[in-house]
């Protein structure tokens, strides 16, 4: 398979995980009459829209035989911090089966995608790429962290709600 057309798949598949992520976050939101859980499922599914929109970009650059352009700019003004969690969203999270189930799939799709875009910045020498990709493992990281906290706290909720006791 010629680089290009192994670059082309790559994007194709990123493309993918990022509107599964976008449907996952807003079932997520449709799911749930609390503000601040909406607006928390709503928030990520428009970064991985963002994502998306980047990546249909450059599969479009690329279909064209065009010269990939250079999305530092556009990229740079994309939020990094850490989210903070208050313990009424944690305890909602945590006594709703769905939106728990959310956060859990949501997980195994952030990991995929952090994996994938590792791949493809190795495997490109185009400079924007890499950077690019680079940049996307940076922000699927930052959303699989912040699950993971919200999972981990969470879980203690879970089970309550569930009256699961240890054996």
């Amino acid at each position: 398979m010629a680089i290009k057309e192994h670059l082309i798949n790559s994007i194709k598949k990123a493309m993918q995980g990022e509107m599964d992520s976008v449907s996952l976050y807003q079932n997520a939101a449709d799911k749930s009459s609390d503000h601040e859980v909406k607006s928390f499922f709503v928030e990520r599914r428009e970064e991985e829209r963002r994502h998306y929109n980047y990546l249909l970009d450059y599969y479009q650059q690329l279909t064209n035989d065009l010269q990939p352009a250079d999305l530092s700019d556009k990229l740079a003004a994309e939020n990094l911090e850490k989210s903070i969690f208050s313990d009424s969203f944690i305890r909602r999270i945590g006594e709703d089966q769905a939106l728990f189930s959310a956060i859990s799939t949501a997980l195994l799709l952030e990991k995929d995608a952090i994996d994938h875009y590792r791949k493809c910045e190795t495997e490109t020498d185009i400079l924007t790429l890499k950077s690019f990709f680079a940049m996307l493992a940076k922000w699927e990281m930052k959303h699989y962290e912040e699950l993971v906290d919200i999972q981990k706290d969470a879980e203690r909720y879970y089970w309550e709600a569930n009256s699961f006791e240890p054996f």
